[in-house]
């Protein structure tokens, strides 16, 4: 089951009176990386603990980390699924969530009140869902990408004997044959028959970018034929038109690698657009807001609709404030998340948008 937004939200919610242990590990194939990786910061952490001056806590949390010992051991598998891997566990309750993603986590042992959650936050925002179509003379390929995964989709073929297959229905036509035909005349045809073809593709691709919240559609082929079919869709899912050779043979995670740059550019221009949409809407008095002190009264409120964050913490707290800058960012996250809101954490160009508004932002429900 892909881990996604539902699945942060409930995160959100999940605390302890004592405490919650969070566990994050990225495991490589082929190497012990990344579990030693993670038994180095469960190392450092028990070390913390000893140092606790609420040695009532530390105690618990002690107790806690030596029952827990066989599931971290089952996320250290290296045949267990996912690249990044995830465990929450109350340290006073008998609660345990196991989560992961194919997308790198980094390596993390934490106590805290709430599941820590910047890591899944930062993974699952960065790979947001999106559709990859193959359009080649043999039809449209459509591939679904969210999160890490690919899953290939029905396709939609094309042959000479047929003018479309939307929604997996076919319109037969004459069958086209050389015989009689002067060659210029033949090719023609069969250009105007995979025009058609793809302009009657165009529903069937529309109808699974909103069934699976696409929020860019990439079409790779000849710019031939991605020009018919981008021409044909209507207005709502981000079109990007790629004039590049896709294998047939690839697989949906090699064709996911291919594409990754131009959706990487593609989400990193969303990103910037929606920081600036958010900081003019701020300095025009409409459902924006900038700045620490501000954006944390209107998150407890339940005001915040979307909460944008400068991935290098470049956010600032007015002063006082006697708060650890992580404490704070993951208490942004859990209030925009409990509330129902959503979260993106900028990349550096898209973060510069809101440098001067203190690297904080958001858009607000009213």
């Amino acid at each position: 089951m892909v881990f996604d937004q539902a699945d942060l939200r409930e995160l959100a919610a999940f605390a302890d009176e004592v405490g919650v242990l969070s566990f994050y590990t990225t495991m490589e194939p082929g190497t012990q990386a990344g579990r030693t990786r993670l038994r180095n910061e469960i190392a450092a952490l028990r070390q913390e603990l000893s140092a606790d001056p609420d040695h009532e806590r530390a105690r618990l949390a002690g107790l806690r980390l030596d029952l827990l010992e066989p599931r971290i051991d089952e996320l250290l598998d290296p045949a267990g699924p996912g690249l990044g891997r995830a465990l929450f566990a109350q340290v006073a309750g008998e609660e345990v969530r196991t989560e992961w993603v194919q997308l790198p986590v980094g390596d993390v042992a934490m106590l805290r009140e709430h599941a820590y959650l910047l890591p899944l936050v930062t993974a699952v925002q960065a790979d947001r869902p999106a559709g990859v179509a193959r359009v080649g003379r043999d039809g449209v390929r459509l591939f679904d990408c969210r999160y890490g995964l690919t899953d290939e989709l029905e396709p939609v073929t094309f042959d000479l004997a047929t003018a479309g297959s939307s929604g997996g229905e076919s319109t037969t036509l004459p069958r086209l044959s050389r015989g009689g035909i002067h060659p210029d005349r033949f090719d023609q045809r069969v250009e105007e028959h995979l025009t058609r073809f793809l302009r009657e593709s165009a529903p069937h691709v529309a109808g699974q970018a909103r069934r699976l919240g696409w929020e860019t559609l990439l079409l790779v082929g000849d710019p031939r034929d991605t020009s018919v079919l981008s021409e044909a869709l209507p207005a709502g899912t981000e079109i990007i038109q790629v004039d590049a050779v896709l294998d047939p043979a690839l697989s949906p995670p090699e064709v996911l690698e291919f594409v990754r740059p131009v959706l990487d550019e593609a989400r990193a221009r969303h990103d910037a657009a929606l920081a600036v949409r958010a900081r003019d809407l701020a300095l025009s008095g409409g459902n924006g807001a900038v700045g620490l002190d501000d954006i944390l009264s209107l998150l407890r409120q339940g005001r915040v609709e979307h909460l944008l964050l400068d991935d290098a913490g470049g956010w600032k707290a007015a002063p006082p404030k006697p708060v650890a800058p992580e404490d704070l960012e993951e208490e942004m996250i859990e209030l925009a998340l409990e509330h129902g809101g959503e979260v993106t954490v900028l990349e550096s160009r898209a973060a510069g948008e809101l440098a001067e508004a203190g690297g904080v932002a958001a858009m607000l429900r009213w």
